[in-house]
């Protein structure tokens, strides 16, 4: 009976004495929720804005549908072509006014979070979802200008969007998990985001030619509402850093812990590894951007449906192939070969769809190229491995960083090469791209030379120098 109470008391011992990181790492689901809602947010707004701005430009022009069309025809129609434009240009607006701003604020407000904890970059980012979705939602509800919408792009940008989100999350999971939990854990949260992703393709493509756009947008709006709740109610989330340390002349150590982090002797390292991110995000992103018009034209003729259908398949296949690729492989090759392989499958998808005469060979390519999202996760856990603790902040904000540029890059890179080579030939883009993975595949064998796996960044004091130390060698 003793021995039970004084169990207990130590047991209560701990959970008083626990610091966050320690508390949070005890947990099996931490940040994926969060990921969760921003990505049901993030994808629902993605599918309304081009069909409702084409939607209410075609009011303009007193446009009807296409409902006579097929795939084949050439016939011009100039009204179908000045339609096509302005909602081309709304959209670029749009990309504009979020992409801009969250360049700067997510390098700003993920460093920051070093000091002020994880959970204000996710409130903050969470809130410019809302901001985002609720514009959305009065828009589609009252007929409002489209010029409303910008409102709504420009606050989500403002306050980081997915990528303060996503970089603040895996800051948060390098907190909380040891070097050996790590990769799987990052791998885990991104196969979360791509699963929304696939079923979202399909569900709120039906709900949208079934019941129009108002219950999309609150399926956006809803979901930001229960992120917030999830992230600012204490016992569903702690926070991992300390933020009664917080002082305001620490203000400037946010500053000192970028500018230390980036003369360090890791740079080169966090640079290389950086750029594999951003050109496998780019071409991921391009993808899928381009995918859709491709299928539309000849010889594939996708639907609505279909095209639905294939993409959600695409997305499916990676986010399995993700995080079961990297489990299974992981356990005999190390992190520098997953990426090599994942920049392998990203070639073999892009070369096969340029060569595919059908949709069943569309669908060959999306299993074949299951483990193109590979690098980025992978890297994103070197990344952690490397920086220490007060630096994973400043770390990550730089990534975000990219990644949100990446986003806005590779669709206007990826339309603007499929609009100047499709007269010629309309696979070429893809086969651009192919072409383009030896970058990182380069990146990737660079490290492997210069930073072999066995070298180990992290140094810290006392005996949790001793625990990083075990786990890098049965990481080796």
């Amino acid at each position: 009976m003793a021995d039970f109470h004084a169990s207990k008391d130590s047991s209560s011992a701990w959970a008083v004495n626990a610091t966050g990181r320690e508390r949070a790492a005890s947990r099996w689901v931490t940040v994926e929720p969060v990921i969760l809602a921003a990505m049901l947010s993030m994808t629902s707004i993605a599918l309304i804005k081009p069909l409702y701005v084409k939607s209410r430009v075609s009011g303009w022009y007193n446009s009807t549908k296409e409902e006579n069309y097929t795939c084949g025809e050439h016939e011009e129609n100039a009204a179908a072509d000045h339609v096509q434009s302005e909602a081309s240009v709304w959209l670029l607006y749009m990309s504009l006014a979020s992409g801009i701003p969250s360049m700067v604020s997510t390098i700003i407000l993920c460093t920051m979070s070093d000091r002020l904890g994880r959970k204000m970059a996710m409130v903050l980012s969470l809130l410019g979802f809302t901001a985002q979705a609720a514009m959305t939602f009065v828009t589609v509800l009252f007929q409002l200008p489209l010029a409303v919408l910008l409102v709504g792009e420009f606050l989500q940008g403002l306050t980081g969007g997915f990528g303060l989100l996503f970089a603040a999350s895996i800051s948060y999971l390098a907190d909380a998990t040891s070097l050996k939990q790590r990769t799987m854990r990052i791998v885990i949260a991104e196969t979360t985001s791509l699963l929304v992703t696939a079923v979202n393709e399909i569900v709120e493509g039906l709900l949208i030619k079934s019941y129009g756009f108002i219950p999309v947008a609150s399926v956006a709006l809803g979901s930001c509402v229960v992120g917030l709740i999830y992230v600012t109610v204490p016992p569903f989330l702690i926070e991992t850093v300390d933020t009664r340390k917080f002082e305001r002349q620490e203000f400037l150590e946010v500053w000192k812990n970028m500018k230390s982090f980036l003369q360090s002797g890791k740079r080169w390292h966090m640079l290389l590894l950086s750029c594999v991110i951003f050109i496998s995000m780019s071409q991921i992103t391009g993808y899928f951007s381009i995918l859709v018009l491709y299928g539309t034209g000849e010889p594939f003729c996708w639907q609505g449906l279909m095209a639905g259908v294939v993409t959600a398949v695409g997305f499916l296949c990676v986010a399995i192939g993700t995080a079961v690729g990297t489990k299974v492989l992981s356990l005999c090759i190390g992190e520098y070969w997953l990426m090599q392989i994942g920049s392998l499958s990203m070639f073999l998808v892009f070369l096969i769809t340029g060569l595919a005469q059908s949709t069943t060979i569309i669908l060959v390519a999306a299993a074949i190229g299951c483990l193109r999202a590979m690098p980025a996760p992978v890297a994103r856990s070197v990344i952690s491995k490397i920086t220490l603790p007060d630096e994973i902040g400043a770390a990550f904000a730089i990534v975000g960083c990219l990644e949100s540029l990446s986003t806005f890059v590779s669709g206007l890179l990826a339309h603007g090469l499929y609009s100047a080579t499709v007269t010629v030939m309309p696979a070429l883009t893809f086969y651009i791209y192919a072409g383009v993975t030896i970058v990182p595949a380069g990146l990737v064998m660079a490290m492997q030379i210069v930073w072999p796996q066995k070298k180990k960044y992290t140094q810290l004091e006392g005996d949790v120098q001793t625990s990083i130390n075990a786990d890098t060698e049965a990481v080796s």
